[in-house]
């Protein structure tokens, strides 16, 4: 079970990370995550360097507060979080451009939920492994609309995308939620391969 959760963490993890880098775009979207044959939904809200990131099926959810350079994930049902410092693997990009990126090739033209997309092979390099995804960039948005290993097992994509930005409060922690001190995100390894 626990291990599960840490797979899970980790691939929520690098959710956010390809969504971070793009956040130059201010908005709110559902959020389908497929982990081979587990389908996860989610919501996720962008305002610049701001990003919170909810699952669907679990009171843990994860704000990235590039303004304060922290990250904390926030377990709703006991009113705690988690906290930590904004490091690369979970830096703020505001570019398309996904971090550790080493190439880039545009492999075609599509149409996801209604967004004129161009697909790109995009191979990034973490450490001492590179690892290829497929990205499908909304070109009026500049916006990653869907991104996914090349052997398709692993995908992330954005629906009903909905410009504006967020309300402030979606970004704070709750009000009396304590640090838990015993405890540190799982999620701060990387994943999503």
């Amino acid at each position: 079970m626990r291990r599960c959760l840490v797979m899970s963490g980790i691939v929520f993890l690098f959710t956010i990370v390809m969504l971070s880098y793009a956040s130059a775009t201010d908005l709110t979207a559902d959020m389908i995550t497929k982990e081979g044959k587990i389908t996860s939904k989610g919501k996720v809200y962008v305002n610049g360097s701001k990003i919170r990131a909810d699952k669907g099926n679990t009171p843990i959810y994860t704000i990235v507060r590039g303004d304060k350079g922290v990250f904390w994930q926030i377990n709703g049902a006991e009113n705690t979080y988690v906290e930590a410092k904004v490091t690369p693997v979970v830096h703020l990009w505001t570019t398309e451009k996904i971090p550790g990126e080493v190439s880039r090739k545009e492999i075609g033209a599509e149409k996801i939920d209604s967004y004129a997309v161009k697909k790109y092979e995009v191979s990034v390099k973490q450490g001492k492994t590179t690892f290829t995804y497929h990205q499908w960039l909304a070109t009026d948005l500049r916006f990653p609309v869907k991104v996914a290993n090349l052997n398709g097992k692993w995908s992330v994509e954005y629906k009903n995308i909905k410009k504006g930005i967020p309300a402030d409060a979606v970004f704070n922690l709750p009000k009396g939620a304590t640090l838990d001190t015993m405890s540190t995100p799982d999620v701060l390894s990387g994943g999503g391969h």
